[in-house]
């Protein structure tokens, strides 16, 4: 059976844990990971890093017509039940709508950047429910940033994103500037820095062009999201 390098069981594993992976591609990784231990470690990694962040996805109501349409489908020459109700599939969709939305961001950034063994991930929201930047600290001193689009508000006023990590306890710490453009950028910053200490959430938000000159947020935060440790096996 192929022996799959550390870089491609981490893209696959970060597929297979968001649900893209399909078909006989997902069959060959199961076998796969079914008789490599270290694989199928990377496969659980992956699945324990994302589930954080389910539990911060608000519910996301789709419109009527969407319903009347699946309820027209699965009732179509079948007795009403349970399985058939709207209802269920109903509460079902908004749970997969939301979680979707953000596993899909971090996909965005997982796909598409060098891999290494993450120690957290985390998927910063906008407060109009949009997956907007996602994180990955990497062993040794790799923080790996993704900027879904730059923010024309802070653009057109000549202003810097600023990166904050937000403890359980105390004020938000700054981590530095990132630039305001889409893409793939990295930040130096090792695991054990003083800063990410007792990380609950990382944040971002508009300030002036040289930084906040209060060491603390001053403009609007733009986006925020918690931090997800990846558990080792």
């Amino acid at each position: 059976m192929r022996k799959l390098g550390p870089d491609l069981a981490h893209r696959l594993a970060a597929e297979y844990a968001l649900g893209t992976l399909r078909g006989r591609a997902r069959a060959r990784f199961e076998a796969i990971a079914r008789a490599d231990a270290e694989v199928d470690a990377i496969r659980r990694q992956w699945e324990a890093a994302f589930a954080p962040f389910a539990e911060r996805v608000p519910e996301v109501e789709p419109p009527a017509r969407v319903w009347n349409r699946i309820e027209e489908r699965v009732t179509a020459g079948r007795p009403r039940g349970a399985w058939s109700s709207v209802g269920f599939w109903r509460s079902f969709g908004l749970l997969a709508s939301g979680v979707a939305t953000v596993l899909f961001a971090a996909f965005l950034y997982s796909a598409g950047a060098p891999r290494g063994e993450p120690a957290l991930v985390a998927v910063l929201i906008s407060p109009t429910n949009e997956a907007r930047m996602t994180l990955t600290l990497q062993a040794p001193d790799t923080l790996r940033i993704h900027n879904v689009r730059p923010w024309k508000t802070v653009e057109d006023a000549g202003r810097a994103l600023e990166l904050w990590a937000v403890p359980t306890e105390g004020a938000p710490r700054s981590l530095g500037l990132v630039a305001n453009a889409p893409g793939d950028f990295v930040m130096r910053l090792r695991p054990d820095d003083a800063r990410l200490q007792g990380v609950k959430a990382f944040a971002l938000s508009s300030e002036p062009a040289g930084g906040s000159p209060s060491k603390q947020p001053t403009g609007p935060v733009l986006c925020e999201g918690l931090a997800g440790p990846v558990k080792k096996s």
